[in-house]
């Protein structure tokens, strides 16, 4: 293609995209996706009294069972000192220093679960819960899909092409957070310390609020430098989320359940005269990986099970955390042993932290949707605590006064004000800058 045939495209893409499309997008798809997913992977409220031993015979007291359920936006609105609710248009927020916000409802299911008694359901249609901010010229802002002259009409400017928000009247941005791609493996040569090489992955499930869970596969460096090159004895560990020490790479595959195997020992374990490492099966594995986690069980069952939970759970989630997935792990981890021994044979070269290949970037979409999710986890939090105070006395609580939309409001404007992305009461820790 010519240069100026190249101009031609990158004009066409640009007048049918515009500038912030990547925006755009990422916002209608927190507000369209993760919202609801968010509300939904929350676990349902489940509050009872105490039991009462008065009478001599003891009562249940009656279960009371909290759902979040469906979502709901509508359209930007301000209530007037009257409390009429009228739509907001975003020069009225830029002029009267209001935030640009639309308000966010919920159905919420409560269930009264008496014994010997059916439970007694009680639906609460369009519960408000909140009010999120919300971007300009996005799917749900009122300037979508005006015309030039509407706009002008409405004091807008028909060339800005939208993509921030307005806050307390200023106009704020979202700037790109970079981050390390997750569910890739990444192998790096250690400069000096107990390691020659190693082998990280940060996996994070798809679409979840899972925090991601980091693997590393390391490869021991041996005595004097000279020798630290050469990958023929040296032992590979693996680093494993919430297990404190160390556990040698044969472990882990014995705990995934591949015993027997020679060819995996001949690929893997150079080593054939550690008689003790051929021995062990997968019960004496799990037991060895569950003795070194966090809080050790007691017996040997519980090692047992809270080993199997983290390689089921904890242990590279984005290949599966469901059972049987112990197959797609081994290969996995096989894999990340495999490039562990091409770098240290030379033959592959070394990943680079700073390629921007090897980066990603959080758009509005994930950087909302992570604030928005320790909001609602403090709203909930709220919510059992109000209603638990009610239960305790023996009286039923009223759902719209629990629900502390302040939370959730002040939460998102406070973050997108600042800057300061995270929790209030913790700034120390948040991030700096993110809105400008």
């Amino acid at each position: 293609m010519s240069n100026e045939a190249c101009w031609i495209v990158i004009n066409a893409y640009f007048d049918e995209k515009g500038l912030v499309r990547q925006q755009l997008d990422s916002f209608d798809e927190f507000i369209q996706m993760s919202v609801q997913r968010i509300v939904e992977d929350s676990p349902q409220i489940d509050l009872q009294a105490e039991a009462q031993h008065t009478s001599g015979e003891i009562e249940n007291p009656p279960r009371y069972l909290l759902k979040f359920e469906q979502i709901y936006l509508s359209k930007p609105t301000h209530w007037e000192k009257d409390g009429a609710p009228s739509p907001m248009m975003p020069n009225e927020a830029r002029l009267r220093n209001l935030t640009y916000s639309a308000p966010l409802y919920v159905d919420i299911t409560k269930t009264i679960v008496k014994d010997g008694e059916e439970p007694i359901e009680t639906q609460h249609q369009k519960t408000f819960i909140g009010k999120i901010p919300i971007m300009l010229r996005s799917t749900y802002c009122l300037l979508s899909g005006l015309t030039d002259r509407d706009l002008t009409e409405l004091n807008e400017c028909p060339l800005d092409p939208g993509g921030y928000f307005i806050i307390n009247g200023s106009e704020k941005v979202l700037i790109a957070q970079e981050k390390m791609a997750t569910n890739t493996v990444y192998v790096f040569s250690m400069k000096d310390g107990k390691y020659a090489f190693k082998a990280e992955i940060r996996s994070c499930l798809e679409h979840s609020s899972r925090p991601t869970s980091t693997l590393w596969v390391n490869m021991m460096a041996r005595g004097g430098q000279s020798i630290k090159k050469s990958a023929i004895g040296q032992r590979i560990i693996a680093i494993l989320p919430y297990i404190k020490q160390e556990i040698p790479i044969m472990i882990v595959f014995r705990a995934l359940g591949f015993v027997a195997d020679r060819d995996i020992l001949e690929h893997i374990i150079y080593d054939f005269d550690d008689p003790e490492m051929m021995e062990m099966e997968q019960n004496v594995a799990l037991n060895f990986i569950g003795a070194r986690g966090a809080r050790p069980g007691v017996t040997k069952e519980k090692r047992i099970k809270y080993a199997r939970e983290i390689l089921q759970k904890e242990m590279l989630p984005h290949v599966g955390v469901s059972d049987f997935c112990e197959t797609k792990k081994a290969y996995f981890l096989g894999y990340m042993v495999h490039r562990l021994l091409l770098a240290s044979l030379g033959r592959r070269e070394l990943d680079d932290r700073d390629h921007y290949g090897n980066k990603r970037l959080d758009l509005a979409g994930p950087l909302l949707a992570f604030l928005f999710r320790g909001l609602f986890k403090n709203l909930m939090k709220e919510v059992r605590m109000y209603a638990q105070k009610f239960i305790d006395r023996g009286k039923d609580f009223n759902l719209e006064l629990a629900i502390k939309t302040k939370i959730i409001t002040d939460g998102l404007r406070y973050s997108l004000a600042t800057g300061n992305w995270g929790d209030q009461k913790k700034a120390h820790q948040a991030r700096a800058g993110v809105s400008q």
